[in-house]
Order: C-alpha cells, then structure tokens, then sequence
C-alpha cells in the first residue's frame, strides 16, 4: 500500500488551480475578445474587472492574463491604476490589417476552391443558407456573427497554417470596426451577391472566380470602413 506522506495531499490541491489556469485562459480570452469585437465593450471604454469575474466566473489572475494578451494585439490598453481600456478602432493601422486581410482572403478563396475539401464545402454552403435566413429575418447580429464565421472556413479551407495564423490576427480589428460601423447604419446585407458568387465559384472549383469575387466583395467592405464610425452628431445623422 503506498503511503501518502503528510501534506502530499495538500500540495496537490493547491496545484489544481495552477494547473487549470491555461483552461481557463483559454476559456475568459476567446469570449472577451470576441465580446470586444462584436461592440459589446466600446473603444475607450474600462473593462470592469469585477464584473467580468463574476461573468466568466473565475478569479482575477486568468482575467488580467487575457487582457495582457489582447493588449499584445492592440484590442486594449492596459494602464496601472486604471485597468484595461478598449482601444480606438479608428488608427491608421486598421487600414494596414485590412490590406493583410485582403490579400490573405483573396488567396484563401483561391486556394480552397482548389482543394475543394468535402466538409469544408459543406460548412460554407451551410453558412451562407444560414447567412441569407437570418438577412430576411432582419436578424444583424446574428447575421453579422455568421458573416464572421463564413470568411473564416474560406481561410481554414486554404489548408495553410500559417495563413490561418496571419488572418486570425488582423481580423479581428476589421471585424471590430465593421461592427462599430453596421452598427450605426441601417442594417443591409452586403449588395450585389457578393457571397453567392463566392460561393458559386468555390463549389464548382473556379479558383480565379473565386479570388475575383472575394476582391469585389471586400472592396465593398472597404468602402463601408471609409469612413471611420461615428456617434450621431447634433442636428446630423451618423450614415455616411
């Protein structure tokens, strides 16, 4: 029989937390970042750390890891004796993470219409039916959730790591501003069929169509992200 010697046990117990701390990173900093993404938490506003403890339900020490590294992606800025506070939307180098996301999308679209993987082709046609479901439905948030996830599996569906890698980061502040600015405009899917030709050209393995369509579709985008968002003005409206 194996002796447990004293305090062996306590030990261990006072390792747990220790050792569920990743988990539970990774459990606080995936809805965090996508909470400030979406608008949820705005630019310059302080995240309240109590509060968020109680949301997430875990104690201070995973949440200050989390906003350490959404500040290493420019997401916060984290200032002793304040906390973390979101960072503006409006820098200048938004328009350098959209031109990365632009060529990375453009080649993903590419390279997945090559590939032409079985579930991945599945998993975007089953996104774009649910994208146009929640569009008759006038249902934004949803809508705009799915577009998120459709321009995603075009990427994953590249097949290439180091891509997915290089888009998960820039994303993440051009979602964020095209959030900001959906959510001060009139909701309307984006005009013109842009997704449907995407898709088109995915499934029947257009390559070129494809990267032609994905170049169309976010020079739309960039459009709409022009102009940065702004709070209605008096005696004015916020549409651009």
């Amino acid at each position: 029989m194996r002796t447990v010697r004293p305090g062996s046990r306590a030990k261990a117990e006072r390792a747990t937390p220790a050792a569920a701390a990743p988990r539970r990173l990774d459990d606080v900093l995936p809805r965090l970042r996508r909470d400030i993404v979406s608008g949820r938490w705005s630019p310059g506003q302080r995240l309240p750390e109590p509060r968020l403890c109680e949301l997430f339900g875990v104690s201070r020490t995973p949440l200050r890891d989390a906003f350490r590294v959404l500040e290493s992606e420019g997401l916060v800025q984290v200032t002793p004796h304040v906390g973390a506070v979101v960072t503006p939307a409006t820098t200048p180098a938004l328009r350098e993470h959209f031109e990365l996301l632009r060529a990375l999308e453009q080649h993903a679209a590419g390279r997945t219409a090559e590939r032409a993987d079985p579930p991945t082709l599945r998993r975007l046609a089953a996104l774009h039916q649910r994208m146009q479901k929640a569009a008759r439905a006038n249902q934004r948030r949803e809508y705009l959730r799915l577009n998120d996830q459709f321009h995603r599996a075009v990427v994953l569906g590249a097949g290439n790591a180091a891509l997915a890698d290089a888009h998960e980061h820039a994303m993440w502040h051009v979602h964020r501003a095209r959030h900001l600015a959906n959510a001060l405009e009139p909701f309307e899917p984006h005009p013109g069929g842009h997704h449907q030709a995407l898709i088109d050209a995915i499934l029947r393995g257009d390559a070129s169509g494809a990267r032609e369509a994905m170049r169309i579709h976010l020079e739309e985008v960039a459009r709409r992200l022009a102009t940065p968002p702004e709070v209605d003005r008096p005696g004015g409206s916020s549409r651009r």
